[in-house]
């Protein structure tokens, strides 16, 4: 049962899509089954070749339909559906990506804690959605001087195998969080502005705003039981190194994981001087090997 603090609460789920209408539909599906009352989806669509926008407003048409261009990528979309939150005077904003599977009662549960704990920004734990039982998160933690400096925590574990110390929690503190599963109050938006869409257009936005913010005062959370399933691909990430039109992609295209400018942006705003240097190197060294390993698991 929601709380009379919690239940008047407003919620604004920003979810960005393009292209893939299959599971678009079926987080949509499942999502319209929340429990939490006062919430509304936001859909932000990147004009879609496949036609989503039209899908959505004829099979959902509660959901409120933002439609960008394609080349908002994950930061420029999520932020026209954030302006779209605070225009409309919602409490929290929720984001999530439509390859994810929650449960009916995970927003309520994500509210419920925020306002327990005086709460402004709490991420959800990220398991695979193909190996149930397996964690993909427990947030990101800051490793400075080592080449995977946005490491996630606890990646590839079996939740059996997670601290009892930690399972025992409803919260715990992190450094920073992935944007799959996080609650966000207005007020951090406020005061830090919103996704850094310029250097950082598809990964490591959602890193960054919470490091931002995090600098602001905004100590952020992860709730070890709460778990929204995630339906990774495995070609994901992969790269291909041993062509120079893979290694442009690699570097210089801004859906990839390793994109330059991202990268930087990342070392130059949030690097400790004392820790610059073994970093440069540390990531220096690990990408002119990258072409003779399968690839990277770790948050970078």
């Amino acid at each position: 049962m929601e709380t009379n603090a919690s239940a008047h609460v407003r919620v604004a789920a920003v979810i960005p899509t393009y292209n893939r209408w299959p599971k678009t539909q079926r987080f949509l599906a499942q999502f319209s089954h929340q429990t939490y009352t006062n919430l509304t989806v936001v859909l932000v669509d990147a004009n879609s070749p496949d036609d989503t926008a039209t899908k959505v407003q004829q099979y959902y048409p509660d959901v409120v339909l933002l439609r960008v261009d394609n080349h908002q990528y994950w930061a420029g979309a999520t932020n026209t559906g954030v302006r779209y939150a605070l225009a409309h005077d919602y409490d929290y904003i929720f984001t999530i990506n439509d390859d994810a599977v929650v449960p009916p009662e995970h927003v309520h549960r994500l509210v419920v804690l925020a306002q327990r704990y005086n709460i402004q920004l709490l991420g959800n734990r990220i398991d695979y959605l193909d190996s149930p039982g397996k964690v993909w998160a427990l947030g990101t933690q800051l490793t400075w001087g080592t080449p995977n400096f946005l490491r996630l925590r606890y990646h590839a574990t079996a939740v059996e195998h997670l601290p009892a110390s930690i399972m025992d929690q409803d919260i715990l503190p992190v450094d920073t969080l992935p944007g799959d599963g996080v609650l966000i109050h207005r007020s951090v938006f406020e005061q830090v502005g919103l996704y850094q869409a310029k250097f950082l257009p598809h990964y490591h936005a959602d890193s960054e705003l919470v490091l931002r913010a995090k600098n602001h005062g905004f100590q952020p959370y992860v709730a070890p039981k709460i778990v929204l399933q995630d339906d990774f691909s495995a070609d994901q990430k992969k790269q291909n190194f041993k062509s120079l039109a893979g290694l442009k992609y690699a570097f210089f295209h801004p859906r990839s994981h390793l994109f330059a400018p991202a990268i930087l942006y990342i070392l130059w705003r949030y690097c400790p001087w004392y820790t610059y240097p073994q970093t440069i190197f540390s990531l220096a060294r690990r990408l002119l090997r990258l072409g003779e390993r399968r690839g990277w698991t770790e948050r970078l």
